[in-house]
């Protein structure tokens, strides 16, 4: 039952009675704990993290840096021991690289990534099928720049899975698409950087990372304060190594 509903309860007593089982999604995600995202500075903007058995959305035009986000999660997965899934509209992942910056976050062989190469239409359906499969770590789901028009019962039944299997799902897309359905929702804004010195030649994306929140920035310090509040955004840099 919702908060909305919950309003609609007339009798004091008895909402009151149902307001003290309720439990929201963000304290839920809290409880199970965080992944790593693999970027220092993006998880202490996410306050460790991932959550775990929710999905999470990351938003942002072409070149913001989106892929490179996707990739060092599912590093960091690996890292730590966990079957990772790639569902892949756009063929964004460049095999031969991704497994080059994995073997640079362990020295031991780790899971193997489960690349599903598919379009748009087919794309979350087989995200779903992964996730309900169970035995995941980390699901993501890479939309690209891809228009769809996925109702809520969609990302519903996703988000259902991911929390009967405690998988931390990520959905990457040109712009927010989840709505209520993610736990954690964060915007990246990029821009390549040159090198100045002879013909020029790209040198890095710098991408600023905005933790959101009903679809704006959450109202806190921009920087970081002495009061412990977590900072709503934080500046990323991505090489061509990264």
């Amino acid at each position: 039952m919702s908060v909305r509903a919950l309003e609609l309860v007339r009798d004091p007593e008895i909402a009151a009675e149902i307001s003290a089982h309720l439990v929201s999604l963000e304290r839920l995600s809290e409880e199970r704990g965080r992944r790593a995202t693999g970027i220092a500075a993006l998880d202490g903007l996410l306050g460790g993290g991932w959550p775990r058995a929710a999905l999470s959305e990351i938003s942002g035009r072409r070149s913001s840096g989106r892929t490179a986000v996707v990739r060092a999660a599912l590093a960091a997965a690996i890292s730590a021991g966990e079957s990772t899934a790639l569902v892949d509209v756009g063929g964004t992942l460049d095999a031969r690289a991704a497994a080059m910056s994995m073997t640079t976050v362990t020295t031991s062989p780790g899971p193997p990534l489960l690349w599903i190469r598919c379009g748009a239409a087919q794309a979350l359906k087989a995200a779903d099928l992964v996730v309900a499969a169970g035995g995941f770590g980390t699901v993501a789901l890479d939309l690209c720049d891809a228009r769809l028009r996925i109702p809520d019962a969609a990302w519903m039944r996703l988000r259902h899975a991911a929390r009967a299997q405690g998988t931390t799902v990520l959905v990457a897309s040109d712009a927010r698409r989840l709505g209520a359905f993610a736990a954690t929702a964060v915007d990246l804004g990029g821009a390549p950087a040159f090198d100045t010195e002879g013909p020029p030649l790209f040198a890095r994306l710098e991408v600023r990372a905005h933790r959101l929140r009903n679809g704006r920035v959450e109202a806190a310090q921009a920087t970081a304060s002495t009061d412990g509040k977590q900072q709503p955004c934080v500046s990323l840099a991505f090489t061509s190594r990264s």
